[in-house]
């Protein structure tokens, strides 16, 4: 068979894909390590040879459109076919060579994942573990596609998602633990060493670093801010990375969520702010196929998780916590 022309390329259909779980081109043009504009080219051409329109384009994203997602449809199968034809050789069909592949929303998959790993006790030598991301639908597609053995979502990587009430019937889940929402500042700023409780009004007095609009972060944060007076002066950055980039060298405030920060924490290069309320929290859940039930090596990583959590507890109202004593406390109690 001669394939047609206007057929679109491999690296093409995970582009889209990638713009799919991240919503925004950009992003996936970093993921690929690809600049904005090329990746723009390269959506825009596939757009053109397929006669389709793929993606609603917007100031605060890209979404497939419902032609896009039928194409992401297929394109998954196409991706998961040529991952099998790379590894088809030599020893590919060795007992010995065992595969554990993981997908997790990104703040799990950048923050947490790698420790629960090296905690996890299973040699590397033995395994072969690959790390997918993505929004919670793009989780649910993977898991129920076969593409993954195991999932770990969390309640901030989409915008008013209800993880517990999102799962289907053949999805089996198990909690893991809460993420909880701090007050971060540099340790330069007066905070740094508060020693009483911050009010909200006075966050929201505050010269805020605050993640885009339409994130899930982001929605949390406002709801934080509910009660207040609306931030006057904040800035808005498109990742956690640049937000605590941004903090720790100026005189600004954040809100980010509890495992983002835990390395920066117990560094002494951000502080935990202690607030007197309540802070918002969502919960992590490991997630699975009910019919295929868990391989050896996940099973052996859900324990870790829920054992360990997030391992970093929150800075309660009128509690200081040091560095040192943050590296070795606890968020999470796991059920």
């Amino acid at each position: 068979m001669v394939l047609p022309s206007k057929m679109p390329q491999l690296a093409d259909l995970d582009l889209l894909l990638s713009v799919e779980s991240y919503g925004s081109v950009g992003k996936a043009a970093q993921a690929h390590n690809l600049s904005q504009p090329a990746a723009s080219i390269r959506i825009r051409a596939m757009e053109r040879r397929l006669g389709l329109r793929l993606l609603d384009r917007s100031p605060a994203g890209s979404k497939l459109t419902e032609e896009g997602e039928m194409l992401a449809k297929y394109a998954r199968n196409l991706m998961h076919a040529a991952r099998e034809l790379l590894e088809f050789g030599p020893g590919s069909h060795s007992s010995d060579v065992k595969r554990l592949r993981i997908a997790a929303s990104p703040a799990v998959s950048e923050h947490l994942i790698p420790e629960w790993l090296n905690r996890s006790g299973f040699s590397f030598g033995e395994a072969r573990v690959e790390v997918q991301t993505g929004s919670v639908d793009t989780l649910h597609q993977l898991i129920l596609a076969s593409h993954v053995d195991l999932a770990f979502i969390d309640g901030w990587c989409q915008a008013g998602s209800q993880v517990q009430k999102s799962y289907r019937e053949d999805l089996v889940t198990r909690y893991i633990c809460d993420d909880k929402l701090a007050v971060v500042v540099g340790s330069r700023h007066p905070w740094a060493m508060r020693p009483s409780p911050l009010s909200v009004q006075e966050l929201a007095d505050a010269q805020l670093v605050l993640r885009e609009r339409g994130s899930g972060l982001r929605e949390f944060t406002d709801e934080l801010l509910g009660a207040a007076r609306a931030p006057r002066n904040y800035i808005e950055l498109p990742s956690n990375a640049a937000i605590k980039q941004a903090v720790a060298t100026s005189q600004r405030v954040t809100v980010l969520n509890i495992s983002t920060v835990r390395s920066e924490l117990a560094e002494g290069r951000l502080h935990q702010v202690a607030v007197d309320q309540e802070m918002p929290a969502k919960p992590i859940y490991a997630a699975w196929s009910e019919r295929r039930g868990l391989p050896e090596y996940a099973r052996e990583l859900v324990e870790t998780a829920a054992s360990k959590g997030s391992p970093m507890r929150v800075v309660k109202t009128g509690q200081k916590v040091q560095g040192a004593q943050l590296a070795e406390a606890n968020v999470a109690t796991a059920i």
